[in-house]
């Protein structure tokens, strides 16, 4: 099946992200691939939703272009809606 490129919509705001659950440390994290450190530094003061669960940012691989974010299993964050 082809799809005209006109059709294709791209989101700068979606990542393909990969999710971790350790209920051994009571944590899940998500992490995804990042471009370098101007991405981390503009990431790492979000919090992220995941399937309707807030995660905080815990660091990144700089080896690997890889940023971690993370939520305790048993409780949400804390977070607060900032309005504009």
């Amino acid at each position: 099946m082809n799809i005209p490129l006109s059709e294709i919509v791209y989101n700068p705001s979606k990542k393909v992200v990969r999710h971790t659950v350790r209920k051994d440390i009571n944590r899940e994290f998500i992490s995804f691939d990042i471009e370098g450190w101007d991405e981390v530094s503009k990431l790492s003061k979000k919090v992220l939703t995941f399937q309707g669960r807030d995660f905080a940012f815990t660091g990144w691989n700089s080896d690997r272009n890889e940023i971690y974010f993370s939520r305790p299993l048993s409780q949400n964050i804390l977070v607060a809606t900032v309005k504009k």
